[in-house]
């Protein structure tokens, strides 16, 4: 880890991608030749204290310490490390791996001071393309390789869930036959929708890929979340769609689009031919209508919009239904 200070800070949500970043990290170090490696929770640094950082490994090899759960630290360690920070030149490594740093704010101040702050973060919903990256980086780390088909068998099983994907991927490497794997390996072992979230579902929908945003949405329903909060995700991306179709200021109508997914949206609304954005908002309207009112069972609502909205229709003869991205007002 040569240019960078004795202490690292690694944060983020996701403990397993924050282990897998000090695994790359040890990695390189080993790449140099011999590395003796402690690994410890911080509970258990609270009942046995700092191992000694500066006393040279017996063999006269490299060290390293890593701390899981380091927002747990004991106030008494954290602030030994920020002494060993300032003390000079270290005998060992120290990386510290954080969900959060609340409880150990001073500490993470001074390790980003002196550029050791790592943030690590999954990533984001839409984010497809480092979805399937994070999958497939996952199989290589089983010792497998994975075709297209396979890697988003995983998402539609595991959701965007970290540890879930994980998981999934242990179960498909371990009982695919050899070679590449393929969907149907990953479908003949791995069982259950995985909730990628609300706006998976949205996407899918709005990709016009009826299939994809029906098994996505059986997902995010089975995961346990709130139908009426599935619908306001869709409402709210087609509302985001029929902004930027109307080339409207998004932050005037309400929405929060960054540029990435403005790029985006201008090439979705080309899914959607005259007349059949007025068609969907009347679907989700009926579907809120439906689930608020008792009608029918909410997931058949869902399903039924969905499927309607997914679903690409020729434009009606005689007439043409108005298209909401021409007449929306700020």
């Amino acid at each position: 880890m040569s240019g960078l200070p004795p202490i690292l800070l690694l944060v983020g949500p996701e403990e397993l991608l924050l282990r897998r970043a000090a695994e790359r990290h040890l990695d390189s170090q080993r790449e140099r030749g011999e590395l003796e490696v402690t690994d410890l929770r911080a509970a258990e640094i609270r009942e046995q204290g700092l191992p000694d950082l500066r006393t040279a490994s017996l063999f006269g090899a490299p060290r390293a310490l890593m701390i899981r759960e380091a927002q747990e630290l004991p106030a008494e360690a954290s602030a030994a490390l920020v002494a060993e920070l300032d003390g000079g030149t270290l005998d060992a490594t120290v990386l510290l791996l954080a969900t959060t740093t609340g409880r150990i704010m001073t500490l993470a101040k001074r390790v980003k001071a002196a550029g050791g702050r790592i943030d690590i973060a999954p990533p984001k919903d839409w984010e497809d393309r480092k979805w399937a990256d994070l999958v497939a980086e996952e199989f290589r780390r089983a010792g497998r390789s994975a075709d297209k088909g396979a890697i988003a068998a995983i998402l539609d099983h595991a959701g965007l869930d970290v540890a879930t994907v994980a998981e999934k991927v242990t179960q498909a490497a371990a009982s695919a036959p050899p070679g590449r794997i393929s969907a149907g390996a990953v479908e003949a072992v791995v069982v259950g929708h995985g909730n990628r979230g609300s706006f998976a579902v949205a996407d899918a929908m709005c990709d016009r890929d009826p299939a994809k945003a029906i098994t996505l949405l059986r997902g995010v329903l089975e995961g346990g979340d709130d139908p009426v909060m599935v619908l306001g995700a869709l409402a709210y991306r087609l509302r985001s769609l029929v902004a930027v179709a109307g080339r409207l200021e998004p932050k005037s109508v309400g929405l929060n689009i960054s540029t990435g997914q403005v790029r985006r949206l201008q090439g979705v609304r080309r899914n959607f031919g005259p007349g059949e954005l007025t068609r969907a908002y009347r679907a989700l309207a009926t579907a809120d209508r439906e689930i608020k009112g008792g009608e029918i069972p909410s997931a058949f609502a869902l399903e039924r919009a969905v499927l309607e909205v997914a679903t690409s229709s020729a434009p009606r003869r005689g007439g043409r239904d108005a298209d909401p991205s021409r007449c929306v007002r700020p």
